[in-house]
């Protein structure tokens, strides 16, 4: 009888222990990895926007731009002029275009990539503010100039947030993991020759377009951090 007291005794206390509702483990609201990786980027725009205020370029600049302007390019050139030409007005209404898609396809992953179209916003204040001059033709080689505002670069900013956001908003978790692969190296070689298309002509320092990989990424990153903007895209797909 006692034994089966003491059984009893265990079972109820396992009951009661059962019954105690333990607190759940908060989720953070920022992917922290991306956080950092965000702020860093964005120190480092502040940090290359300092130099470009204090100098119309900077000591790496002339080197480096004579240096991708000796590349004999051959078709990518086409490429280069191609991606120059969407500028302005074009950069809008292609960007316009990927969040109204985005919203057709996963409307709640849409606030992202607006969140991300918001760079534009810095990238304005910043080309109005530092008014840094573009390559000067005595310096380096000047195929065209779209303006006179030099930093940071415009297009390197825009495809920066603009690719990385439309295949994560559209593709990520739809596709073959395969097919999504080839689609980020896709997105990459665009971004690399929007970087050399804009130095190879003239239209920008390479500092420039630090500036614009900074800001473009390093905007996107803390975009992606926020796990209210990003669960909508990242979250897996049923």
């Amino acid at each position: 009888m006692r034994a089966l007291d003491q059984v009893d005794g265990q079972l109820s206390l396992s009951a009661i222990v059962a019954a105690i509702p333990l607190p759940r483990a908060k989720t953070s609201a920022f992917r922290w990895p991306l956080l950092l990786l965000g702020l860093a980027g964005m120190t480092i725009y502040a940090l290359d926007t300092v130099g470009a205020a204090s100098l119309t370029y900077l000591p790496f600049d002339v080197p480096i731009e004579r240096f991708i302007q000796s590349i004999n390019w051959g078709p990518l050139v086409q490429v280069f002029t191609f991606l120059d030409w969407i500028e302005g007005t074009r950069q809008q209404v292609l960007g316009a275009a990927g969040i109204l898609l985005v919203a057709a396809v996963n409307w709640r992953a849409a606030p992202l990539m607006v969140a991300g179209a918001l760079s534009g916003a810095i990238y304005s204040v910043t080309a109005m503010v530092i008014q840094r001059p573009r390559p000067s033709a005595d310096l380096v080689h000047v195929i065209r100039h779209t303006g006179s505002s030099s930093y940071p670069s415009g297009h390197v900013a825009f495809f920066s947030w603009f690719l990385v956001l439309l295949i994560i908003c559209l593709v990520v978790g739809r596709l073959p993991k395969a097919i999504i692969a080839a689609l980020w190296v896709a997105a990459a070689f665009v971004l690399l020759a929007v970087c050399a298309g804009r130095i190879y002509l003239g239209e920008h320092w390479p500092s420039d377009i630090v500036g614009g990989l900074a800001l473009g990424l390093g905007w996107t990153a803390l975009a992606l951090s926020v796990r209210l903007l990003s669960n909508p895209a990242l979250a897996p797909k049923k």
